[in-house]
């Protein structure tokens, strides 16, 4: 008789194998800026001598229109250097334009599209372009610098919400991508190829990734991923979602029930370790990132597929209980360095810390 491991020692393996994100390729792309091109700078150069000519507003705004109308992406260069995001500038105007009963579109780069709409936009703009850019009145020789060192500087920030919609999608297509290497059905398939596409709904419960379709699913999938901070309402709102969808999973399917898989990484989820404790514990199992490998083993037991998973031998008696919990699919090896086989060696995928095999070895 296999058992689960206590809400401590699952506590300690999250901790163990907790997401580095400061070294993770998905993340770094993101913490490069992009350099300002060269009709970039142009444009922006053009609009500073426009305000040291003393251009009012309205001026302003219509250059910007001229540019925009041009380049559509432009306005997300602007809107980047004036501190703004995609959304705050369309719920800003949305609030500023509730009377006049504008609609106000879902994207920045259509917001030139309505003339009335882009006198609200034009004006929004160009009064906080003058408060950021005034202060470049007095360069000549060194405003490319000046510019690129701002474009630098607001990179971080701009990007932000960009990142956190990814990041937040970022583990299913881990996992999806894992799959199509392995020959593992799942859905939605188009996980792997758009991670943002809509989730997986069972009696109105979304799953980021259901093993092997939703119709009748083996293993169902719930991921979040905090790279900072979130505090006790962020975990806790992932604990409830847990809990949701382990009730709809035990009361639709009383006599196969899925098992509730949590993929769940990162240092901030550790801000509240009660919430933590309790995804930990309420869905049926978990992996990160590190133990991607363990997602395959479930898929494999439930779907009686045979592999084998190779793990660094220290990592063996730490999965101990799970690996039984397995069964006969999954088979394992351990290895010691150098990795029993390069991750571009035919048959074995890389995931995570350990390396799997379709069959048995």
């Amino acid at each position: 008789m296999t058992t689960a491991e206590t809400p401590a020692e699952r506590l300690a393996e999250f901790s163990s194998h907790v997401w580095d994100h400061t070294v993770d390729p998905f993340q770094l792309r993101f913490d490069t800026p992009t350099p300002l091109s060269e009709d970039d700078l142009r444009a922006l150069k053009g609009l500073v001598s426009s305000l040291a000519l003393g251009e009012s507003d309205e001026q302003l705004a219509a250059k910007l229109l001229a540019e925009i109308r041009a380049r559509p992406d432009f306005i997300l260069t602007v809107l980047q250097a004036i501190g703004s995001t995609r959304n705050k500038i369309l719920t800003d105007l949305r609030a500023a334009t509730a009377r006049q009963n504008l609609r106000i579109p879902n994207s920045p780069i259509r917001l030139h599209r309505n003339e009335l709409v882009w006198q609200a936009a034009g004006l929004y703009i160009a009064v906080r372009f003058r408060q950021i850019f005034s202060p470049l009145i007095s360069l000549t020789s060194g405003r490319s610098y000046a510019l690129e060192t701002l474009n630098r500087a607001t990179w971080p920030g701009w990007i932000r919400q960009e990142r956190a919609k990814r990041q937040g999608h970022e583990a299913e297509n881990r996992l999806a991508v894992l799959c199509v290497a392995l020959d593992i059905p799942f859905e939605p398939a188009e996980k792997a190829e758009n991670p943002l596409t809509q989730d997986a709904q069972i009696s109105g419960v979304s799953f980021d990734l259901v093993i092997p379709h939703r119709d009748e699913p083996l293993v169902c999938v719930k991921s979040t991923l905090h790279s900072s901070n979130i505090g006790q309402y962020g975990t806790s709102k992932d604990l409830l979602e847990v809990q949701r969808a382990a009730e709809v999973l035990e009361k639709d399917f009383p006599t196969n029930t899925p098992t509730l898989l949590a993929m769940i990484d990162g240092v901030g989820c550790l801000s509240n370790r009660v919430g933590l404790e309790g995804i930990l514990t309420s869905a049926n199992e978990f992996c990160q990132f590190k133990t991607l490998w363990k997602a395959v083993a479930l898929a494999a037991q439930r779907l009686n597929l045979e592999i084998t998973v190779a793990l660094p031998e220290e990592h063996l008696a730490s999965h101990r209980a799970f690996l039984e919990r397995c069964g006969d699919a999954v088979r394992v090896m351990p290895f010691t360095e150098p990795l029993p086989a390069a991750p571009d060696t035919p048959g074995w995928v890389q995931a995570g810390e350990g390396f799997i095999f379709r069959g048995h070895r």
